[in-house]
């Protein structure tokens, strides 16, 4: 492992303390280094509050120690006005000599593609660069694909089935993969299920078995069939769709309001419509070991 490696590693432990705090913009962390040395460092913690690259310099004790230093980050430094300045200005202004990236931005590239600007930046390849990226996963299908990043998560049995013959609820997952499974929702902003789910299972679909809050409950009920006491209508954080639309069309809707990633939790005909529609990024199947023998199945 590389020095720059090395430092933009620690930047990349930072930025996952971000978490689903920051969503939909990206996790990001940074490392001020000089002499071989850590002065600073910091990460984004909170949607629309200082991005890790100014908590990295005010971090820094003695301001005149930036000068020459070398930042690392994991996102290439933003160049726009937004919820905040522009941070590449406001490191260079700091003294900061050399900006080391872990991973480009899509966004500043739709923004502002100026050459000249991202020849002045370092970015990183390899693995540890991939590990920058992919801590972003959502954050770049949302800004690339316009529309939110989508985990599909299934359990089943042994055979091949995921209810019952009349669609009963049959558990297939242990207590271990029932923490994965709350872990799961607790990273995504919205959890996606059918109607069919709900009115067989009568699901929760919150976060109890991991730390974080209730992802947006999304209900699909085209032919307004849920009951309205059912378990998911608790609350208001729940968007119930209860028209026909598109899935496409629904997840670009979930993107434009700030929706960067949807953990779906399917039947077998909200899975099929999401595989022919290219729609799955990510698939999380849980099998277990029983075997029903008769049910209903699902053809991955």
């Amino acid at each position: 492992m590389t020095v720059d490696e090395k430092f933009m590693s620690q930047a990349l432990e930072l930025a996952r303390l971000g978490g689903r705090a920051v969503a939909p913009n990206p996790m990001v962390g940074a490392v001020i280094v000089k002499g071989g040395k850590v002065i600073g460092k910091g990460y984004h913690q909170q949607f629309g509050g200082p991005h890790a690259e100014v908590n990295a310099v005010q971090s820094v004790k003695r301001k005149a120690d930036l000068d020459g230093a070398t930042m690392y980050v994991t996102l290439e430094p933003c160049r726009h006005f937004g919820k905040t300045p522009p941070c590449l200005d406001f490191v260079r202004v700091m003294g900061v000599g050399r900006v080391v990236c872990g991973s480009q931005d899509p966004f500043q590239k739709i923004r502002n593609p100026k050459p000249e600007t991202r020849n002045k930046l370092k970015f990183l390849k390899g693995p540890v660069a991939k590990q920058c990226r992919d801590l972003n996963k959502f954050y770049f299908t949302r800004i690339i694909k316009k529309r939110p990043y989508i985990t599909v998560k299934i359990a089943m049995s042994a055979d091949g089935f995921v209810a019952g013959v009349n669609g009963e609820p049959v558990r297939f997952t242990n207590a271990k993969q029932d923490r994965e499974v709350h872990k799961l929702r607790a990273e995504h902003q919205a959890i996606m299920v059918g109607s069919n789910t709900v009115l067989k299972d009568n699901p929760h679909l919150g976060v109890r078995l991991a730390e974080g809050g209730d992802p947006l409950r999304v209900i699909l009920d085209s032919k307004n069939r849920i009951p309205k006491k059912a378990k998911v209508f608790r609350d208001h954080n729940v968007l119930h769709i209860n028209k026909k639309t598109t899935l496409k069309k629904l997840f670009a809707h979930l993107a434009s309001i700030g929706i960067g990633s949807v953990l779906v939790e399917p039947g077998p005909t909200l899975y099929h419509s999401l595989k022919k529609a290219g729609l799955i990024d990510e698939l999380i199947v849980y099998r277990g070991r029983r075997r029903l023998g008769h049910g209903l199945p699902i053809h991955l």
